[in-house]
């Protein structure tokens, strides 16, 4: 599917959510994403949908999501789709996965090459990119190159990984220095 046709697609998901949201009074919002009135982010063919860990607000995407493929023939994947609960929602973990179906899912998990976190970035959440780093240098070892196309290479490359990290995340002190 086409860039393009898949935002419309989205918009056309997004519009019959939000109307089940309206006429369903059990429906909330997940409480940081309640001000905005956000439940559903979409890039590329993903879609990530937020709501408050409760199962009439589950039941709502179940229902818009089945009503989306009845209209469109599009069903989610159930091996590709996951359900995140938060720790506090735990006693009702079974009932929300019985409710929607998926599979559980944990944080941190990876989107996009970086971590999806609950928690504030830790340096220990930089490793992955930490070993990136590392792993490119090593593989630099057999190139026989100049002091100053190292130095381009390291500032095109290296510097390239650290600005896309960091239009994600705002780095913790120390981490950057490593």
């Amino acid at each position: 599917m086409s860039p393009f046709l898949f935002v419309l697609v989205m918009e056309v998901l997004q519009l019959m959510m939000q109307q089940l949201i309206d006429q369903n009074g059990g429906f909330s919002f997940h409480w940081r994403c309640k001000e905005l009135g956000l439940f559903q982010l979409c890039f590329a063919d993903d879609l990530l949908l937020f709501c408050k860990a409760d199962v009439a607000s589950i039941q709502v995407f179940r229902r818009g999501l089945e009503e989306f493929a009845n209209l469109s023939g599009l069903h989610a994947n159930p091996q590709k789709s996951q359900l995140i609960i938060s720790r506090s929602a735990q006693e009702e973990r079974e009932h929300l996965i019985a409710a929607l179906q998926f599979q559980e899912g944990h944080l941190p998990l990876r989107y996009l090459g970086l971590p999806l976190l609950a928690s504030r970035l830790s340096i220990s959440d930089c490793h992955p990119l930490l070993l990136k780093v590392d792993s490119r240098i090593k593989g630099w070892d057999s190139i026989q190159l100049s002091f100053a196309g190292r130095l381009q290479l390291i500032k095109s490359v290296l510097m390239s990984l650290n600005v896309y990290w960091a239009m994600a995340f705002i780095y913790r002190k120390g981490s950057s220095g490593k």
